[in-house]
């Protein structure tokens, strides 16, 4: 009964997060439309990185490894109210040995005060990118179906193929962002929130027959609780079997017992004759 009761506890939380996160990871810098590894950055780019609104309050801006096996985290900003639009210039800034086992990162919301491994469901990340070695060339841009490996043998492929039609890291920095993708209008949140806040009472309500379902088949099988009442009353003791007189019959003749008392004497009045005798 308590698997059934956190099933559906653990449901309902799933089903309110993922109405409520919808317009979560709206991002501009990096773009949020793309596909992962479609933005590369140099190391020591400065930039603008950029976001709309999402479903959070306060909340730091951390830059991990895409990876979660490495568990790098760098702290970029804290106590950013993620509510509301907002833009945050920074400059790259990873270490050179990280970025040869493993030139691919995200951006990641986490909020203030928790714990950034293992990623949790209320967390933000960006779209995945990678960050090459400062003064490498970058690779001409691609469509959203290309990735990159973070393998030197393929990032010197990559150079050798896109050399002459490199971009400087200034120039992608400074290019203007994209123009900014609509947000859930007030009316359609509300919706949402009622037809999720809907699906919450039903399961509870389903929850709430279970239990009396439960509960009036575990009063069926108690006899006490049906009102089976012992027929004796309280001022007499029940009858039980070892009190009940057994009457055995042995064949034969026995002497019959009775008063065993002896008939006591009764004093006899004796008369006695008296003689008198008469002067004379």
């Amino acid at each position: 009964m308590l698997t059934l009761v956190y099933f559906c506890i653990s449901l309902a939380s799933l089903l309110f997060n993922t109405v409520f996160a919808q317009d979560a990871g709206q991002w501009i810098i990096p773009d949020g439309a793309k596909a992962n590894f479609t933005d590369v950055y140099n190391n020591g780019n400065s930039l603008t990185w950029s976001w709309e609104g999402m479903n959070h309050s306060m909340s730091d801006l951390w830059l991990t490894s895409y990876d979660p096996t490495l568990s790098y985290a760098l702290r970029v900003a804290s106590n950013i109210n993620i509510t509301e639009s907002g833009t945050l210039p920074w400059t790259i800034t990873v270490n050179d040995t990280l970025i040869d086992i493993d030139d691919r990162f995200c951006l990641r919301f986490v909020p203030t005060g928790t714990d950034i491994f293992p990623f949790q469901t209320d967390q933000f990340p960006s779209p995945a990118f990678l960050i090459l070695q400062q003064g490498q060339p970058l690779p001409a841009a691609t469509d959203s179906t290309s990735t990159f490996s973070p393998t030197p043998a393929s990032t010197a492929s990559s150079q050798a193929t896109t050399t002459a039609s490199s971009f400087s890291s200034t120039s992608s920095s400074s290019a203007p962002p994209p123009p900014s993708k609509p947000n859930l209008s007030a009316g359609a949140k509300a919706g949402i929130g009622i037809g999720a806040a809907a699906v919450f009472f039903i399961i509870m309500a389903l929850l709430f027959v279970v239990l009396r379902l439960y509960r009036r088949v575990k009063a069926a099988s108690n006899q006490h609780s049906r009102g089976i009442i012992p027929e004796h009353s309280e001022g007499t003791p029940a009858m039980t079997p070892s009190t009940v007189p057994v009457i055995r019959q042995i064949s034969g003749l026995h002497e019959a017992l009775g008063d065993r008392r002896h008939p006591t004497e009764l004093m006899v009045k004796q008369e006695r004759d008296v003689v008198c005798e008469l002067p004379g």
